[in-house]
């Protein structure tokens, strides 16, 4: 009986750690994988976004406006290229069409990229 106490929560610990489903992926069109950072300290600059290729993107619109930023935040955007003027400077003028914070395994945050 002993046994069976012991053998119950590892059985229940194991059915846990590997039944986690990720429900929230991203939606099909939101892909493009990036990280936003807090550039305030530069002369005209605001939050940008970096893709993991290095490319800076100037995002505007509704949607980049609607959006709580968090410096170092993962997120999934999609986006056209729109240019726009600029104080900056830093990167490419972009319209988001979407963003999503990038989620890890079974929905929790992922963590920040390191610079």
């Amino acid at each position: 009986m002993r046994r069976l106490h012991l053998l119950l929560p590892a059985v229940a610990l194991m059915l846990t750690a590997f039944s986690c489903q990720n429900a929230d992926s991203p939606a099909p069109d939101c892909q493009t994988p990036s990280t936003i950072r807090d550039l305030t300290g530069l002369d005209g600059c605001g939050y940008v976004l970096v893709l993991d290729n290095g490319q800076r993107l100037e995002p505007h619109g509704d949607v980049w406006q609607a959006y709580a930023k968090h410096d170092g935040e993962r997120v999934t955007i999609n986006y056209e290229e729109e240019p726009s003027p600029s104080i900056c400077m830093v990167g490419a003028g972009v319209k988001l069409n979407c963003i999503q914070q990038q989620l890890g395994r079974c929905g929790t945050v992922a963590p920040p990229k390191s610079n």
